[in-house]
């Protein structure tokens, strides 16, 4: 049936301003009513601006943030303008620190030097002085006679071309304190008063200079050939035009208290030729105590 069909219809529409016979009369909202809908949607547009809030939050530390970045802007360290972390150098640090003053004063012994010829026989291959030996190196083809080493006698020493009139050289040689000076100071005091010899009252402070920068520097107790011993060593670094290929020196001090007394390697090898920094290494790994 379709609503032309309805019997009742007269087709005027309904008036809805009067009252609708039978309909249930609907009474306006009382104040209560209307405070519960206010505190209604109140409460939704709290949470809304909440879980907005949220979300926000959630994409700037994700969406927005750069990756690595885990820095805390919005707390940024006391005596700081951008946040990060300040940096305190380390006292501590070597590259910062100075060196001892055992690689940079004069020494304090008289640094007296002995007759120093050699008396040792030479066995093939190998450079003997007092009570060490070494592994001659096929590269260090020239015999080296110092003459000039404090507290040492019977030294022998090979060398090894850098450039022109510089030279990689290592000696070894029996160890001789001087009745004068008192009595022998035991292997770290020779150890470091011979470094300190070498490297101002020798010569090489000519070459050094007064005052030259020192790094890679070391003294502690070590063994020989399963022998106490005592090394001192660091890198020199000086500044010489006529040179082209090299500015810096390792200088070594080792005193190993063989049975016969003390002896002693003495070197000073081009820091800057690897071959020569290697061959050094195997030469002190090579040293033998022998009598």
């Amino acid at each position: 049936m379709t609503l032309a069909d309805d019997p009742h219809d007269d087709g005027a529409l309904p008036d809805f301003a009067e009252p609708v016979p039978g309909a249930p009369t609907l009474s306006p909202p009382d104040e209560a009513a209307r405070s519960r809908s206010k505190a209604l949607i109140l409460t939704v547009i709290g949470a809304s601006v909440a879980i907005i809030a949220v979300v926000a939050l959630v994409l700037s530390q994700t969406l927005f943030k750069q990756p690595g970045d885990d820095t805390d802007w919005a707390a940024p360290p006391s005596g700081t303008a951008t946040g990060q972390k300040e940096y305190v150098p380390d006292p501590d640090d070597p590259d910062l620190a100075p060196p001892p003053p055992i690689f940079t004063q004069a020494p304090s012994a008289s640094c007296s030097v002995l007759p120093q010829a050699s008396v040792s026989q030479q066995p093939p291959g190998k450079v003997r002085g007092g009570g060490l030996q070494y592994t001659l190196p096929s590269t260090w083809g020239f015999p080296w006679g110092n003459g000039n080493l404090s507290y040492m006698e019977d030294v022998s020493g090979y060398a090894r071309n850098v450039e022109d009139s510089w030279y990689s050289v290592v000696s070894v040689g029996r160890v001789v304190w001087p009745e004068s000076e008192g009595a022998y100071p035991g292997s770290e005091q020779a150890a470091i008063t011979i470094f300190q010899c070498y490297a101002t009252s020798s010569g090489l402070i000519e070459y050094f200079g007064e005052t030259p920068v020192v790094t890679d520097y070391r003294t502690e107790a070590t063994t020989v050939d399963g022998t106490p011993a005592w090394i001192v060593q660091a890198t020199y670094h000086f500044d010489r035009p006529e040179l082209t290929t090299t500015d810096q020196s390792i200088v070594t001090s080792i005193v190993v208290e063989t049975p016969n007394g003390p002896s002693a390697l003495v070197s000073d090898v081009a820091a800057d030729h690897p071959d020569h920094v290697q061959e050094l290494q195997d030469i002190i790994a090579s040293l033998e105590v022998v009598s």
